[in-house]
């Protein structure tokens, strides 16, 4: 920040506007002086730029000032879009009245705004959480980003370090813990989606490969923080602390792992930030990975499980086409369910049973989500409680929304399903907070407190008193006025008021002679003299400070609710998940009727049986054009090769299939026939080929990195789907690399898998291994036109009419004219002069004697005998030949 030049600039405030912007480095400083927020120098060039506002500067010439400043009421918009710019905000208010100030006014920062910390409605998404996360590895050792060798399960050996990860959400309470493996913490935070994420300063992590990982995979702020905010005694201490708790054990944790130093560094980060209490963080929850099927971040970028791979929009992804909630809180735990799908089987079946019992009452269903519709976020307004930002309008909507609770019970009370009934206790519980807000708060209040008439008439008397006094003036001067009439006998008296004198009692001198002596006289006129009296003297004090009592009153008044209030903010959490959980499940069910979804049947085999599958993005986009189809993968048919032409479908069918098992295990219906499903322990999607030229990394190279992440920590329960593969290099290179990933698959890892490809050559593993099928998507052709069928049927294509599809693209006609010309000789060529298929079957073998067990070769020469025409001399020449081979 640069200097004045002019010593008549370096003005007590200026001074104090320096002092707190050096103690807040990175933050653009709105520093309050009157009606206005001001900021300088730099603050003032940045601000101008990003919000349009006008630059002007204090003093001129060479001493001058940059200067940019905004009405103090208009604050919120202005922050909503420095925020969404990426900057830091620090709010520096006056927190004394200028009016009583002797000299310099005195001011502090009161909140700091971040990325990951936000709390106002206009600041945030109303369906989307906002997460501040930490990150803390003990070893101090780099993580593995997304799709690196290794990242994310047991065969690649960097399990065995753990790191700690920590999210809140400050606008609700909501605070989690776990613990992840090193190369699987990227993975985790795309999960978790925060906007936010807390490193310590000066390791590993505190570098620009790590800050690199986290734009490009969630556009995340990274903040460092002091390393002594991990000390893991400190951590403990802090956390004791901040839950009034003498240990951890309640909520899960016998003793320090590194996930704690995490959640300390969030409390110590809030509590500097906000410059309040955090009353409502009040559980610590220890999540377990273990519990739900794992998705990495290529393959949620694959599935578009959030963001589109095209346009990185949240519309036209699986979470918005399965939204069917009707609140904030519903919609962002269904995008928790979605990116931690379950693999508990009875956690599954509950949730199904929920699902199930709600759609097969569709006029109860109806009435839920009609209550749902117009309910109110109790989460975030609970946590605007607890941090004293709740605003008039916000207590009541939450009145609304409690007052609807006790009939959502009732709707509730009969189902058979537990997680329909968690809102009987709770409607009860939260009657009395219901009945305070609505005695407390007018039901027209204004937006903000300082407007005045927040408070209910009533509520209280000296409230009410002096609303009177403001409103009541004129008919009581009226009344004084005709008392002292009677009192004088003085027709001609009259009360007076002026903005020099104030009020008065004006008498003509005809009648000076009959003025009482408590008249004290105040002016004299040329015709008349004008006085105060000791009851006008009270009336005038009271009724010119009534309005600024009022207000002051009703800040008082409405601190003591809020503050009753904030002891109900556990309830209100409990009741706001209840009614998320409850809108969740009905948004499911309303999709089973609408859209004619079946449940699934979960089964611990490692099987995926679907009749007549749809993809559900697609099905809304298309309605009935879309073409459904069978899945049938099991250990006969445990990898399935997938040919046939560009823009046939194959990628549709096996990111359908992906889509499918993944709702499945969310507990929803699905868009299909009937479904047997085994659990999955992990998806895993490789679709699509993109550079990251920012990382140094190559189309092929990002292929690679996927397959190897794939390869190394898929197990046999896991389901992995593949778009191609091989493609970003030599057709023989490639064809070899997809022709060993088939065999490793079907071999090696042996769990169900889909595979899409060109590589038509593939199709020989059908004969060669057992497990592998192969399907084709079936076209017609009709006088040199190619029709999509869109059906998935058995058997292999034996071409994919590139050139038919170059032709819908657009291309020039001479140039798919001359391709038709190049495309026979080349294919002759390939049939001829290499033998593909014959190098491909030489190739087979050898990555068969690589990685085949002899003893499952063995049992197949056994299996293919012909007993009854096996001579004695060639079964003896054959049993020594097995027992060469093993």
């Amino acid at each position: 920040m640069n200097s004045p030049a002019d010593n008549q600039l370096d003005t007590p405030a200026m001074r104090q506007y320096r002092s707190f912007k050096e103690q807040h480095p990175g933050y653009v400083l709105f520093f309050r002086m009157g009606d206005f927020y001001e900021t300088f120098y730099e603050d003032a060039k940045l601000v101008s730029r990003v919000l349009g506002l006008a630059l002007t500067s204090r003093s001129k010439g060479a001493s001058a000032v940059p200067l940019a400043g905004l009405p103090y009421h208009a604050l919120d918009g202005y922050l909503a879009r420095l925020i969404q710019a990426g900057h830091r905000v620090a709010i520096c208010e006056q927190v004394e009245d200028p009016a009583q100030a002797k000299g310099l006014v005195k001011r502090d920062v009161v909140r700091l705004i971040t990325p990951g910390t936000l709390t106002e409605d206009n600041l945030l998404d109303r369906r989307e959480g906002n997460f501040l996360a930490c990150l803390f590895d003990p070893s101090n050792s780099a993580v593995a980003g997304p799709g690196a060798p290794g990242a994310g399960g047991t065969a690649s050996g960097g399990n065995a370090r753990q790191v700690g990860i920590a999210w809140a959400e400050l606008s609700t309470g909501s605070f989690q813990t776990m613990l992840a493996p090193a190369a699987n913490a990227v993975d985790e935070l795309v999960r978790i989606h925060p906007a936010e994420v807390l490193v310590s300063d000066g390791s590993a992590l505190d570098s620009p490969a790590f800050r690199q990982s986290l734009r490009s995979c969630l556009g995340a702020t990274l903040t460092t923080r002091p390393p002594w905010a991990f000390d893991a005694k400190a951590a403990l201490d802090l956390l004791k602390d901040h839950f009034k708790t003498a240990t951890l054990e309640g909520f899960g944790f016998d003793g320090y792992e590194p996930s704690l130093s995490a959640a300390a560094a969030i409390v110590d980060y809030l509590r500097e930030t906000q410059k309040n209490a955090l009353d409502h963080l009040v559980a610590l929850r220890k999540f377990d990975r273990g519990n739900c099927l794992l998705l990495d971040a290529n393959t949620i970028r694959s599935l578009e499980i959030l963001r589109t791979l095209r346009t990185g929009q949240r519309a036209g992804t699986l979470l918005a086409c399965v939204d069917a909630t009707q609140t904030g809180m519903g919609a962002r735990l269904l995008e928790r369910w979605l990116t931690f799908p379950l693999r508990s089987y009875s956690d599954i079946l509950a949730r199904q049973d929920a699902v199930e019992e709600l759609a097969a009452d569709p006029a109860r269903l109806s009435a839920l989500r009609e209550h749902l519709a117009n309910f109110s976020q109790i989460d975030r307004i609970a946590a605007n409680i607890a941090l004293c930002r709740v605003k008039p309008r916000e207590l009541l909507g939450l009145k609304e929304s409690l007052a609807r609770l006790p009939q959502m019970a009732k709707l509730t009370e009969s189902c058979h399903s537990g997680l329909l009934s968690g809102l009987s206790g709770l409607a009860g519980k939260l009657a009395p907070t219901c009945e305070l807000i609505a005695r407390a708060i007018h039901p027209d209040a204004p937006p903000l407190l300082r407007e005045g008439g927040v408070m209910a008439d009533g509520f209280d008397g000296e409230l009410d008193r002096l609303r009177r006094v403001g409103s009541d003036g004129q008919s009581w001067l009226a009344q004084y006025q005709a008392q002292q009439v009677a009192r004088t006998g003085i027709a001609s008296l009259k009360v007076g008021y002026n903005k020099v004198f104030g009020y008065y009692l004006e008498v003509t001198h005809t009648h000076a002679q009959k003025v009482p002596p408590d008249f004290v006289r105040k002016q004299t006129l040329k015709n008349a003299e004008r006085y105060i009296t000791d009851e006008l003297r009270r009336y005038e004090s009271e009724v010119l400070t009534a309005q600024d009592r009022s207000l002051a009153l009703e800040a008082h008044l409405f601190e003591s609710v809020r503050a009753e209030l904030a002891q109900a903010v556990p309830l209100l959490q409990a009741a706001a998940a209840a009614v998320a959980a409850l809108d969740v499940l009905a948004g499911f069910a309303h999709l089973a009727n609408a859209r004619r979804w079946r449940r699934p049947s979960i089964t611990q085999e490692p099987l995926l049986h679907i009749v007549a599958g749809r993809h559900p993005v697609l099905e809304e986009a298309l309605g009935q054009k879309f073409v459904p189809n069978d899945v049938h993968c099991d250990a006969d048919n445990r990898l399935l090769i997938i040919t046939g032409p560009n823009m046939a479908g194959k990628s549709t069918y096996i990111r359908q299939t992906a889509l499918l098992v993944l709702l499945a295990q969310t507990g929803s219906f699905i868009p299909a026939e009937s479904a047997t499903i085994g659990l999955a322990d992990r998806i895993f999607a490789r679709v699509g080929a993109a550079d990251e030229l920012a990382a140094g990394l190559s189309t092929f190279m990002v292929e690679m990195l996927e397959a190897a992440n794939i390869l190394n920590n898929a197990t046999a329960r896991s389901l992995v789907v593949l778009d191609e593969l091989g493609r970003g290099t030599s057709t023989y290179d490639g064809l070899a690399l997809a022709w060993a990933v088939s065999e490793h698959l079907a071999l090696r890892l042996r769990c169900r898998s889909l595979f899409a490809t060109h590589y038509h050559e593939l199709t020989e593993l059908e004969e060669l291994i057992d497990g592998v099928a192969n399907l084709n998507v079936a076209v017609r052709e009709w006088a040199d036109e190619v029709i999509f069928l869109h059906k998935i049927v058995g058997g292999s294509a034996d071409r994919s009419y590139g050139v038919h599809v170059a032709r819908l693209a657009g291309l020039p006609r001479d140039v798919l004219e001359r391709a038709r010309q190049i495309l026979p000789k080349l294919q002759a060529h390939l049939a001829e002069g290499l033998d593909v298929p014959a190098l491909a079957k030489k190739a087979a073998t050898a990555q068969m004697n690589l990685f085949a067990d002899p003893a499952s070769r063995v049992a197949r020469a056994i299996k293919d005998l012909d007993l009854d025409n096996l001579t004695p001399l060639a079964a003896l020449d054959l049993l020594r030949k097995f027992k060469t081979q093993l």
